[in-house]
């Protein structure tokens, strides 16, 4: 065997029990090499190495007291690094940063005034350099592993801006000034993609998964045999920008009729008079008998009913999560708008509301962050169980200390 060969096969081997520990939070040597089907002098060899970098430890499993020799298990030392992701929205950036073992531990709302997109992300830079140089006093022998940024807008397959709608941001590469900055990887995605991403993460163990954002406008994630699909240029999921009605308003994309100018809660939010938090706050069964809401409610559910029916007719996906203010926390409606998909053809498992919320695209960010460091190829933090099916907002009140 030659030595690049060897060197192959260690790095994979390393990747594979990475992935294992991961995915099973705690778990013997033997239990490795009898999941990972690695003989136990590999698993062995390994485990002494990653345990030398810091980046996983050893705990003695059950109780002190009980008699008997303990078995010694592995895990993920959450001390050794941790990751950022930022979702750079219009008016506010989210930053939320999390460690190995996927624990969200600060999470911070930035409100933005800038529209510059270099004098943006100073402004942000700004308020998150000085956690960072405080968290690398705590988190050692790694510290920050890299930032992820999800734009909300269109990037190029080497993470590129291609365009973004509301800043009007286009071929812009900051990922340079960043990296330059920090000394550390800085990746940029679409929020959709990064969003889509979080989920599965968290909560969905699946290969292939949609995820539709619903929040200034409409984007799609899409999760295909565990990866974020981009497409050929890096542009798939721009579905906000598909024509249901050829007549209908200008969208500054160029088009007439854009999905997101009818099913976005932008647009149900200009319908109701920005009400959209009281709308939140109200049971659906209220709101569809309210005659100051009723029509505006309905002809949005059959507007975001159409782009869904559309969706699934030509991806038949296995399961989609739908995020937005609006929908989170309300399986009523999410119901309301699946009766609207009553063609024959719309072929699902499940449509469900996001557990993420506002923050699943810089979870999803910090997360993808994560396996770009480990060079793994699935991460799977569902058995952590950090956040609850019904809030994320509540769970980070538990767990975040920002």
């Amino acid at each position: 065997m030659h030595t690049g060969d060897a060197n192959y096969i260690k790095n994979l081997n390393r990747k594979i029990l990475i992935e294992n520990i991961i995915r099973e939070k705690s778990l013997s040597r033997s239990d490795l090499a009898r999941r990972t089907g690695l003989n136990k002098a590999t698993v062995s060899s390994q485990i002494s190495r990653l345990l030398q970098e810091g980046i996983i430890k050893e705990t003695i499993a059950g109780d002190m007291l009980t008699p008997g020799r303990k078995p010694i298990l592995i895990e993920m030392n959450e001390q050794a690094g941790y990751s950022l992701g930022i979702d750079i929205d219009h008016k506010v950036a989210r930053a939320v940063f999390i460690d190995f073992k996927g624990k969200p531990f600060y999470k911070k709302n930035i409100e933005v005034t800038e529209e510059d997109a270099t004098a943006l992300v100073n402004e942000v830079m700004a308020i998150v350099n000085p956690l960072i140089n405080s968290f690398n006093q705590t988190f050692s022998p790694v510290g920050l592993t890299g930032v992820c940024l999800g734009i909300h807008g269109i990037l190029d397959n080497q993470g590129h801006i291609v365009f973004t709608p509301k800043e009007k941001w286009s071929n812009i590469n900051i990922k340079e000034v960043i990296e330059s900055e920090l000394k550390v990887p800085v990746y940029l995605d679409n929020n959709a993609n990064l969003s889509a991403y979080g989920e599965q993460v968290y909560f969905e163990s699946i290969p292939d998964m949609f995820c539709i954002t619903l929040y200034s406008g409409i984007g799609l994630g899409i999760i295909n045999n565990y990866n974020i699909y981009r497409g050929y240029k890096g542009f798939a999921g721009e579905v906000g920008h598909m024509v249901i009605n050829p007549n209908g308003a200008q969208c500054s994309c160029g088009n007439r009729g854009c999905w997101e100018l009818y099913a976005s809660e932008k647009a149900l939010a200009n319908k109701v008079n920005n009400q959209i938090q009281l709308l939140k706050d109200r049971t659906i069964d209220s709101l569809l008998t309210d005659p100051s809401f009723k029509d505006d409610l309905e002809e949005y559910a059959t507007y975001l009913g159409i782009g869904l029916n559309n969706i699934i007719n030509i991806f038949n996906p296995q399961r989609i999560v739908i995020n937005g203010i609006l929908l989170n926390n309300n399986p009523v409606f999410i119901q309301h708008i699946k009766e609207r998909l009553i063609s024959k053809m719309s072929s699902y498992e499940e449509i469900r509301f996001s557990h993420l919320g506002e923050y699943a695209c810089a979870l999803g960010g910090a997360a993808y962050v994560i396996k770009k460091y480990f060079n793994i190829n699935t991460l799977d933090y569902i058995v952590y169980d950090y956040f609850t099916e019904d809030s994320c907002e509540e769970s980070f009140k538990m767990y975040s200390i920002g």
